[in-house]
């Protein structure tokens, strides 16, 4: 993975992620261990997306809403929640721990929020893209196969085989990850991911860059 953020990285760093208060100094002797600050925990999950093509990155980074909030322990989402005085919307919390412990299951959960975006543009109680719902016919088309397979039961934890959003989150974090165990363990979502959220011609042609 390399070192050096991309423009597209520093973007959603500057503009979508996000560090508590009390994060770094409750976090642990093993998050103070690995990270010189907080700051550096902000840019290892940035380092983490940067699987994701470009585009993706730079659009979700233009959205008004999709939020990540590094903690000390939350791992919760939120539609809408006050960071430093600021009101943000569609927030997914990420316990700092797990990008020392659980470095997929943080990658898992930094991804809620492309999940909400693509459904529904970040909407509080409407459909997320595994839920079936699409900002546009292309990506609606995306998640209605998604929302068709959820149901097989593929999911390689008990959550992401109750929960749609997480069975997105941890098969893309998979997929992006380790793609081959993604393929063993669920080729068909393997294949619509490589056809879609892990395409860049898919996203230049369906969210095209301002």
């Amino acid at each position: 993975m390399p070192l050096q953020l991309s423009t597209s990285q520093r973007l959603l760093l500057q503009r979508k992620i996000h560090v508590s208060a009390e994060a770094y100094a409750q976090g642990g002797r093993a998050v103070q261990r690995r990270f010189p600050s907080g700051w550096s925990a902000a840019m290892a999950i940035a380092r983490q997306l940067g699987g994701l093509p470009q585009t993706a990155l730079r659009w979700w980074a233009e959205q008004p809403h999709g939020h990540l909030l590094l903690t000390a322990g939350d791992a919760s989402y939120a539609a809408s929640l006050s960071v430093d005085g600021e009101m943000l919307t569609a927030v997914s919390a990420v316990p700092m721990g797990w990008l020392v412990e659980e470095e997929e299951r943080a990658l898992a959960a930094a991804l809620r929020p492309l999940d909400h975006l693509l459904g529904c543009g970040g909407a509080a109680g409407d459909a997320w893209l595994s839920d079936g719902g699409g900002i546009t016919p292309q990506w609606r088309r995306i998640g209605a196969q998604i929302a068709r397979l959820f149901p097989l039961g593929y999911g390689t934890s008990e959550v992401s085989r109750q929960d749609p959003h997480a069975y997105l989150a941890a098969g893309l974090a998979a997929a992006l990850t380790d793609r081959r165990r993604l393929n063993v363990d669920d080729p068909k979502l393997e294949r619509l991911l490589g056809a879609s959220l892990l395409s860049p011609s898919f996203w230049q042609r369906n969210c095209p860059e301002k």
